[in-house]
């Protein structure tokens, strides 16, 4: 029996700020955003400066699919958390405008009621930006976790959560689908000789991890304390866990695209399967 369709594709997968120069152009400098596709479910992870681009992907599949009489599936986004960097390209997301379109929004990061709504409505508001959510013609949910719960966005599609080691907590995600699953797990930093049990957990046997890649082992002792990880502690959470795939992402701004190469490069001599995550990345899991 032939396995479903599933896939992974990388709309912006720098962290911190993007970062648009002649010599970041082919790993891309838009901030984090992850589509993945499990069937005909299109689940969206962060609303860093790529959704912006995917978004308008989104509106012309939808009205394809209403030219032909169908009728699109909601869409579900997932935040990790709303620094900047995870949450800029939020309010130029196409099919927020679209009336006949649906979204589904989660986050479980705050704490209290309404985290989500509160969440878009803390930023789109003045002196922030101009306007607020209620511009916004298309349906929306604003769905409610706390770390730890498994979720359903649809129902051949649950997706695991817990709670990653970083400034104003910040959730990770597992997805499961037909029997696989994708790991996409960043902004989150380590003790070094002391693996993530929560992370090692979360990951075992995972068919793909994205990981937290910020900073080198020989940087970290400089930022240890800035909430994010190495790509060579990936590499020994990948390997510890089992996982098949790892892939690299949250780069810094500044690390050019030849530096990325070379990383690129030394993890693939530990762990053959992996990649820095790149603009235009699919992986077919």
């Amino acid at each position: 029996m032939s396995q479903k369709p599933f896939k992974v594709r990388i709309w912006g997968a720098r962290g911190t700020m993007a970062s648009s120069t002649p010599d970041t152009n082919h790993y891309g400098g838009n901030t984090a955003c992850v589509e993945m596709r499990c069937g005909e479910h299109v689940l969206v992870f962060d609303a860093g400066s790529g959704l912006r681009m995917l978004g308008d992907k989104l509106v012309r599949e939808a009205k394809r699919m209403r030219n032909k009489g169908q009728t699109p599936e909601p869409l579900n986004l997932f935040f990790t958390h709303c620094h900047y960097d995870h949450i800029s390209g939020l309010p130029f997301f196409a099919p927020f405008f679209d009336p006949g379109l649906h979204v589904q929004a989660w986050s479980g990061h705050l704490v209290g009621e309404n985290k989500t709504q509160r969440m878009f409505r803390e930023y789109m508001k003045p002196p922030f930006f101009p306007v607020g959510p209620e511009i916004f013609a298309a349906g929306l949910t604003y769905k409610d976790f706390d770390p730890g719960a498994t979720l359903t966005p649809c129902p051949d599609v649950t997706v695991d959560t817990i709670e990653l080691q970083h400034h104003d907590r910040c959730v990770g995600y597992r997805v499961n689908f037909d029997g696989r699953s994708v790991c996409y797990i960043t902004d989150t930093t380590h003790i070094p000789g002391e693996p993530d049990e929560n992370i090692l957990s979360i990951c075992q046997d995972t068919d793909l991890m994205i990981y937290d890649g910020t900073y080198t082992d020989a940087e970290f002792p400089q930022f240890w304390n800035f909430g994010h990880s190495t790509w060579e502690e990936g590499v020994r959470l990948a390997q510890a866990a089992g996982a098949k795939r790892y892939c690299i992402f949250h780069h810094r701004p500044s690390r050019s695209d030849k530096a990325m190469e070379k990383i690129e490069q030394e993890c693939r001599a530990v762990f053959r399967r992996s990649w820095a995550a790149r603009e235009g990345l699919v992986i077919k899991i």
